[in-house]
C-alpha cells in the first residue's frame, strides 16, 4: 500500500470511529489532534532518517515483543460473573466488616439528611447544647482552598507508571512523584503538570496503578498494595481523600497491582500480569479473580490503562511503549494502533 493509500485508510479509519463509537466530541478532538499529529512522520519514516527519534524512547529501554493478535471466537470468551446482594453481603461478612453500618446511601436518602440537618439547626440554640459540648466526629483532612500549584515545563519522563480519565473528564498521567492533566477549555487542548501529592491532597508520593469508577465518580490509586479513593473537588481544582482511605490490601489479594481500568461493563479490573481482579474499592475487597487472557483475549500485555469506553464496544488504550490503541470488545482484538510524542500528549520538553 502506497503513502496516498494508506492516508486514505487513516481517514477512513477515523472517520469509521466517530460515526460507529458515539464518542463524545472533546474526545474526538483529543484523537484527531494526537494522531494528526504524528501520521504524517510516522508513514514516510523508513524513507526519510532525520526522523528516527521522532518518538520518544529511552535508551535504556528494551522494545517489548508485541503479541500476535490471533482471531476470537465472542461465543467462547466467558462474561465477567455478576454478584447479587446477598453473595456480596456473605462475602463482606467474610472479610469482616459488617455491609450494615458502611452501606451506599442512595441518592434519595442525601437528600434527605440534608433536609433534616436544616430543621434541627434549631438545636443549636438547646439549654443542653450550650453547657453539654458534645465530641466531634473523627473527619477526613481538609482540602486546601486554593488550586494546586502546577510545575514548570520540564524534561519528559522516561516512562509513565499509570492512566486514567477521571469523572470530571480530565486525563490524568502519572509519573513517578508527578502527574499530567490534560484537558479540554473552549474546544482547546490544555496540559500542566502537579505533584501527585500536591494534586491529589493527602495521597501518595508515586502511583504504580489507577482507575476512576464513572459510576461513584471515585478516583483510585495504588501506590503498591496500598489503595486511595478520591473525588474531585470542583472548588477548589483539587482531588480530597474519601472516607476510610487509605487501606492496605487484605492478604487475600495476592497480586501486586501494575494496572488498572473499568472494563465496558463497569468492572475494576485490577491487573498483575497473567492474574486479575474485579476490585470493590469501597469494601477493599476482590469480588472475583481469573486469567487475564481467558476473559481479556489480545489484551496489550504492556496496557497502562484505558482512557476512553465509547458505549461498551471500543476502548481507547494507553501503553507502556506510548502507543494509543483502540480495542474492540466485540471481536476482543485491537483493530488500531498510533504512536504518540510524549511532548505533544502531556505538553514536556523532549530529551
Amino acid at each position: 500500500m502506497g503513502r496516498q493509500g494508506r492516508r486514505l485508510h487513516f481517514h477512513f479509519t477515523i472517520r469509521h470511529l466517530y460515526h460507529s463509537s458515539r464518542m463524545r466530541k472533546p474526545l474526538v478532538v483529543l484523537l484527531l489532534i494526537m494522531v494528526t499529529t504524528t501520521w504524517g512522520r510516522f508513514v514516510d519514516k523508513g524513507a526519510n532518517s532525520e526522523i528516527v527519534d521522532t518518538f520518544y524512547k529511552h535508551e535504556s529501554d528494551a522494545e517489548p515483543e508485541e503479541d500476535a493478535q490471533y482471531e476470537v471466537i465472542s461465543e467462547d470468551v466467558p462474561t465477567l460473573p455478576r454478584m447479587n446482594s446477598q453473595t456480596k453481603w456473605e462475602m463482606i461478612r467474610a472479610s469482616g466488616q459488617d455491609p450494615t453500618i458502611r452501606r451506599r446511601k442512595n441518592k434519595q436518602q442525601r437528600q434527605q439528611k440534608v433536609v433534616l440537618g436544616r430543621e434541627r439547626r434549631d438545636l443549636i440554640l438547646a439549654p443542653w447544647r450550650i453547657t453539654h459540648i458534645t465530641p466531634k466526629k473523627a473527619t477526613v483532612a481538609p482540602v486546601p482552598k486554593k488550586p494546586a500549584m502546577a510545575l514548570s515545563f520540564d524534561m519528559c519522563p522516561e516512562k509513565f507508571d499509570a492512566i486514567t480519565k477521571g469523572y470530571n473528564g480530565r486525563t490524568y498521567v502519572f509519573a513517578r512523584e508527578k502527574v499530567y492533566q490534560i484537558w479540554f477549555e473552549d474546544g482547546l487542548p490544555q496540559k500542566a503538570s502537579y505533584l501527585i501529592s500536591d494534586l491529589f491532597s493527602g495521597g501518595p508520593r508515586t502511583v504504580t496503578a489507577a482507575l476512576t469508577n464513572s459510576r461513584s465518580g471515585v478516583t483510585i490509586l495504588f501506590e503498591g498494595r496500598t489503595a486511595y479513593r478520591f473525588r474531585w473537588n470542583r472548588k477548589h481544582r483539587r482531588f480530597q481523600l474519601a472516607k476510610n482511605t487509605p487501606q492496605e490490601l487484605p492478604r487475600n489479594i495476592t497480586i501486586n497491582p501494575l494496572s488498572a481500568f473499568e472494563w465496558a461493563d463497569g468492572n475494576q479490573v485490577v491487573l498483575s500480569g497473567e492474574h486479575f481482579i474485579i476490585y470493590d474499592a469501597y469494601w477493599n475487597l476482590a469480588t472475583f479473580t481469573g486469567h487475564t487472557r481467558k476473559y481479556f483475549p489480545n489484551l496489550p500485555r504492556d496496557l497502562l490503562g484505558i482512557v476512553y469506553n465509547g458505549a461498551g464496544e471500543t476502548l481507547l488504550m494507553y501503553t507502556k511503549t506510548n502507543k494509543l490503541k483502540v480495542y474492540n470488545t466485540k471481536k476482543f482484538k485491537v483493530v488500531q494502533e498510533y504512536p504518540l510524542k510524549l511532548s505533544e500528549f502531556v505538553g514536556c520538553q523532549s530529551r
